[in-house]
């Protein structure tokens, strides 16, 4: 078993344990459950919450701040800033991008609101990605500098969060945020992966060169590698792909070989990486809380990766930056 040591946030004064607790499965869950969930991370020494106004319609944020009211183990808060719960015409809770100044006010008050708090400690920038706005991504990125990330500044200049973060899944979007932006931390989603390993050629060596924070989100790739190659499993929320699958199979083999889990190999794999603070997965139980934790200290045989990277399966500059275990 190995140990896990807390990490610094780039050049931000936040230090994070290398498993963050993504609060967006919480919903659906009960008061009580999702308490229950939260509670074992931080008893176990997880001290970062990620929730966004997004999950739920903002119930994730209901949840997390029942769940963190009067919790007797320190934590940092993090939200996220672009969308608005409104309710369409017909009364049904709906999100809306909105990027702008005065939207991402508007953000903050709500968040703070469902949270019942009177600050967050970590501010994101969501979604500016081809996933979500297509061909229009760039001048999307482009109002999103001028108008919400100009209000998360001053909350940063007043004290009111204490980093700022893009929250992502595009590897281009994430260079221009590292170019043009202030950022003390990229959270990039599902990039850095054994499915998928973009992220490691130029995302993570820009911002060790720079000094920004990496929050590695959706180490399973929404399902899959946590689940395997089964029917029905999902890669980017999405069923998978034959090729996916496929791929995946080819995975699982390798981890048998080798007596590995093919979740702690996932969990592992960016968390090897020196630019990388912190994995940050969903989770709506103990026991998946517990059982991560577990799998993240489990002790990997030596030729594990080599082997990987033999089978053409990772790239070698996945594993290349090794100074972080």
């Amino acid at each position: 078993m190995q140990a896990l040591s807390f990490r610094q946030l780039g050049r931000s004064s936040l230090h994070l344990h290398p498993l963050s607790f993504g609060a967006s499965r919480l919903v659906g869950l009960s008061a009580a459950d999702a308490a229950a969930t939260v509670h074992t991370a931080l008893e176990a020494g997880m001290n970062h919450l990620d929730t966004a106004p997004f999950y739920g319609f903002g119930q994730s944020e209901l949840l997390s701040g029942q769940a963190l009211a009067g919790a007797a183990h320190p934590f940092y808060l993090s939200s996220k800033v672009g969308r608005l719960v409104r309710q369409d015409s017909s009364g049904t809770p709906c999100t809306q991008f909105d990027y702008s100044y005065d939207g991402a006010q508007r953000s903050l008050a709500e968040s703070l609101a469902r949270l019942g708090r009177d600050r967050i400690d970590m501010a994101i920038l969501h979604d500016v990605s081809q996933r979500w706005h297509g061909d229009h991504t760039d001048q999307v990125f482009d109002q999103a500098l001028k108008g919400a990330f100009k209000a998360m500044q001053e909350w940063r200049a007043a004290g009111l969060v204490k980093a700022l973060g893009i929250g992502i899944n595009d590897c281009a979007i994430s260079l221009r945020a590292l170019a043009e932006a202030d950022f003390d931390f990229l959270m990039l989603a599902g990039r850095t992966t054994l499915l998928d390993q973009q992220g490691f050629d130029q995302v993570l060596p820009q911002c060790q060169a720079r000094g920004i924070g990496v929050i590695v989100a959706a180490p399973f790739n929404s399902g899959i590698l946590a689940t395997g190659a089964v029917p029905g499993a999902l890669f980017f929320s999405q069923p998978a792909a034959d090729n996916i699958l496929e791929k995946t199979r080819q995975l699982e083999k390798v981890c048998q070989q080798h007596g590995v889990p093919l979740r702690a190999a996932a969990l592992q794999l960016p968390l090897r990486h020196s630019a990388v603070t912190s994995v940050l997965a969903g989770y709506k139980s103990p026991q998946e809380v517990l059982e991560n934790l577990q799998l993240a200290t489990l002790a990997l045989p030596d030729e594990f990766w080599p082997a990987l990277v033999s089978a053409g399966l990772i790239t070698p500059a996945s594993v290349a930056c090794q100074s972080r275990v």
